[in-house]
């Protein structure tokens, strides 16, 4: 199983990129926080890598934020959908089995 980890990749015209991998496991924290004066921040964290999703403008949600949580919701819900296909295939071949 390949742990959770973070990579730092550095390119020849300066740019930093940092890929998280957050391995999801009973240790895995995954939180939303709401607040009464600035936008929700979604926090994942697992080991030493932490992953915060908020908007731009914590102070100003706009409806562009509201289409990219919608978008996250969705390939989050494709993520659960396939996770449970594959839940029930691996379990159907080990009944064949």
């Amino acid at each position: 199983m390949t742990t959770t980890q973070a990579v730092i990749r550095l390119s020849a015209g300066g740019a930093i990129r940092v890929e998280p991998f957050i391995r999801l496991t009973g240790t895995t924290h995954i939180n939303c926080h709401v607040y009464d004066d600035s936008a929700p921040i979604l926090a994942v964290d697992d080991g030493n890598v932490s992953l915060s999703v908020t908007v731009p403008d914590t102070a100003q949600v706009t409806d562009e934020d509201v289409k990219r949580g919608r978008a996250l919701a969705e390939a989050v819900a494709r993520y659960v959908a396939e996770l449970e296909h594959r839940v029930a295939s691996q379990d159907a071949a080990s009944e064949a089995a």
